[in-house]
């Protein structure tokens, strides 16, 4: 993989996926690298499929490509394309707009909104780590751009909870979710997926009218310095990069991914690629829909 390098320069990625057949062979060893199974039949063994590094099961005769089932799955453009355009996205600091993708490849500006799209889902959180330890809780608000009439969209204000893990005087690690409706199903469901059993949560008054819980420890009239911090930044990347927003929940995801890998240098991208390789298929109406 990319464990030996310490940075991945512009130059070094070309070096290394500059080619439709360097970025399948990284796709193959990724998606098999346990081994083959068909999922159709649960067989382990295979011959060549008829395209080049496809796997046929040589019991049902099915055809596996390194795309099927993720996010890359019916990809129409090179996949070395659709790997440069990942490393610009996950390498810029400001996620890479569609436009300078579109120069950047030569493709078309909606196929790169579109697969920016799909990366921007696979940084969606999995879950797997909660925050721990002093947690502060806040709920904001964003302005959004939602479709009205055809061809009208209205600015309305959609609610955000905000959970920050604090250490070291700073924001550690932070998770959000845009609460479009049921606001206090979805803020009970964060607190309860996001956060360890066990932190020390602050809230404010706002989640704590719609969240008690007698085994945690819960304050209403605290500080929220570093959340508010936290918070400022959100609104002025959101605002400031793209301005009254649609895709609110992609766009919160990508901010919280960005936080939370803020260190990462090479393992950033060697990241994003492993989980779109995990990630379902994405088709377009879900993605737009959103």
């Amino acid at each position: 993989m990319l464990k030996s390098l310490k940075s991945l320069t512009q130059k070094e990625f070309l070096r290394y996926f500059g080619t439709d057949l360097q970025c399948t062979e990284f796709l193959e060893n990724l998606k098999w690298q346990s081994g083959f199974c068909c999922h159709n039949c649960g067989n382990h063994k295979y011959c060549q499929g008829s395209k080049e590094k496809d796997r046929q099961c040589t019991r049902c005769r099915k055809i596996h490509s390194v795309t099927s089932g993720t996010l890359f799955h019916k990809c129409k453009i090179p996949i070395h394309l659709a790997f440069y355009m990942t490393y610009l996205i996950v390498t810029d600091k400001k996620g890479c707009a569609s436009t300078l993708l579109a120069e950047r490849t030569g493709l078309q500006q909606k196929t790169c909104w579109l697969f920016r799209m799909k990366v921007f889902k696979a940084m969606e959180s999995t879950d797997r780590h909660s925050l721990e330890g002093e947690v502060d809780i806040l709920c904001f608000t964003v302005d959004k751009l939602k479709n009205a009439k055809v061809g009208e969209r209205k600015k309305i204000k959609e609610k955000v909870v905000l959970g920050v893990e604090e250490k070291g005087g700073g924001a550690a690690r932070i998770y959000c979710k845009s609460m479009p409706y049921k606001y206090n199903t979805n803020i009970r469901n964060f607190i309860n997926n996001k956060i360890n059993s066990e932190a020390h949560i602050k809230m404010d008054k706002k989640v704590l009218a719609v969240y008690f819980s007698k085994n945690r420890d819960i304050m209403e009239n605290i500080n929220l310095r570093i959340t508010n911090r936290v918070v400022d930044s959100i609104q002025k990347r959101i605002y400031g990069r793209y301005g009254y927003v649609i895709h609110l929940s992609a766009y919160l995801s990508e901010t919280c991914y960005r936080h939370n890998r803020h260190r990462m240098k090479a393992e950033i991208f060697e990241d994003i690629i492993t989980r779109m390789m995990k990630h379902e298929p994405s088709p377009y109406k879900a993605l737009i829909y959103s």
